[in-house]
C-alpha cells in the first residue's frame, strides 16, 4: 500500500495515521515557537509555555477538523476538543503521579502517554465526529421562523 493511499485514505488506520502527523507537527510546531520565544525574544520559560502551548492547540484544532477527520470547526466542536485535551491533561498528571513510584521519574511520563495518546485520540474524535457538536442549524432556522418569536 502507497503511504499516500494509506494517509489520505477513509479507513480508521489511515485516521489514527492522521492523528499522529497532525499532534507530531503541534508539539513541533509548541516547541519551536517556546524557543524563539525564549531565546530570541527572551520571554520567561513558563508564559512561553503558555503561549506555545495556545497556538500549537490552536493549530491542532483546525488541523484536526479538516486534515484528521474531514469535519468543519465550530463553537461546540471548539469546546469538545478543549474538554478533550483538559481531560487528557489530567489524565496524564494522574498517571505520572502512579508512574513515578513504579518506574522513577524519569520514565513516568513513557506509559502515562501509552495510555493517554490512545485515549486522547478516542476524545478528540467522539468531539469532532459527534453529532452531538453539530451546530444545529435546523433549530436555529426554525428558532427565528416561529410566529411566537415576533411580536
Amino acid at each position: 500500500m502507497k503511504i499516500k493511499t494509506l494517509i489520505n485514505g477513509k479507513s480508521r488506520l489511515s485516521e489514527i495515521i492522521r492523528f499522529g502527523i497532525v499532534g507530531g507537527f503541534a508539539t513541533i510546531l509548541q516547541y519551536g515557537i517556546y524557543v524563539i520565544f525564549v531565546n530570541a525574544v527572551h520571554v520567561k520559560a513558563v508564559p512561553s509555555t503558555l503561549i506555545s502551548y495556545a497556538i500549537s492547540f490552536l493549530f491542532n484544532f483546525f488541523l484536526s477538523n479538516y486534515f484528521t477527520f474531514h469535519t468543519s470547526p465550530n463553537a461546540k466542536k471548539g469546546l469538545g476538543f478543549t474538554l478533550s485535551h483538559l481531560i487528557n491533561m489530567g489524565m496524564q498528571v494522574g498517571l505520572v503521579a502512579i508512574f513515578k513510584g513504579i518506574v522513577g521519574n524519569t520514565l513516568a511520563l513513557i506509559p502515562a502517554m501509552a495510555i493517554c495518546i490512545p485515549c486522547n485520540y478516542l476524545l478528540v474524535r467522539f468531539a469532532l465526529t459527534s453529532r452531538y457538536f453539530e451546530r444545529n442549524r435546523n433549530q436555529a432556522k426554525c428558532r427565528v421562523s416561529q410566529p411566537s418569536d415576533v411580536e
